[in-house]
């Protein structure tokens, strides 16, 4: 009774099972080497980006703010000689309507130029509102000025409908308010060919209307 051939073939199983294991284990640690150069490159481009952004973030702010400079100054200047404009006392009712525009409209402009800073303020989360008390019905008044001239050469009848309820002063962020009202009515305008627009304004709550400012 010969053993020899039964421990050759176990002898050749287990050194074939041998370089299997071997070439799977190789196989195992070469995958491994690539998923690591993967994720290390991957992490360098994401390093990369991240510094990119940094880098356009900080060269919109300068330029925001350089922006904000340039536009400020000769908007101030418009806004002083209407002013002085305003204050000449040979200037009529009707020249007098259209320089009070001038005013309101480079007020709102200057309001843009603030919200145009804010963006940044929005993208890292630093917006915030600031209450305060104000005329709703005079804020309601120039704002309705403001659009009334494109509305007319439009052929288009604007009007702002208050209801009774509504108190005349109320407490928000002005500006804020403002700036809402200014994209609706422009949008409305803008893409308005015939007809009219409407903007009413009525209280949700039971709110007595005051004529006082609190």
């Amino acid at each position: 009774f010969c053993l020899s051939p039964v421990n050759e073939e176990l002898e050749s199983r287990v050194e074939q099972r041998t370089a299997d294991l071997t070439e799977s284990q190789a196989q195992l640690q070469q995958q491994a080497q690539h998923l690591e150069e993967r994720v290390k490159q991957r992490t360098a481009e994401l390093l990369d980006a991240k510094e990119a952004a940094e880098v356009a973030n900080r060269a919109k702010s300068t330029f925001l703010a350089t922006m904000s400079h340039e536009l400020r100054t000769p908007l101030n200047a418009i806004l002083g000689f209407a002013q002085v404009m305003n204050r000449d006392p040979s200037v009529n009712q009707s020249q007098r309507e259209y320089l009070n525009t001038i005013c309101r409209s480079g007020e709102h402009l200057l309001a843009l130029i603030n919200d145009i800073l804010d963006m940044s303020k929005i993208e890292s989360g630093r917006m915030r509102l600031y209450e305060n008390s104000f005329d709703l019905h005079r804020l309601l008044e120039t704002v309705e000025q403001m659009f009334q001239l494109q509305a007319n050469q439009k052929g288009i009848n604007l009007q702002v409908n208050l209801s009774p309820e509504v108190p005349q002063y109320i407490r928000t962020d002005e500006r804020k308010l403002r700036q809402v009202l200014i994209n609706l009515l422009g949008n409305a305008i803008k893409f308005t060919q015939k007809g009219s627009i409407s903007v009413r304004v009525s209280a949700l709550s039971s709110t007595p209307t005051t004529n006082q400012q609190p």
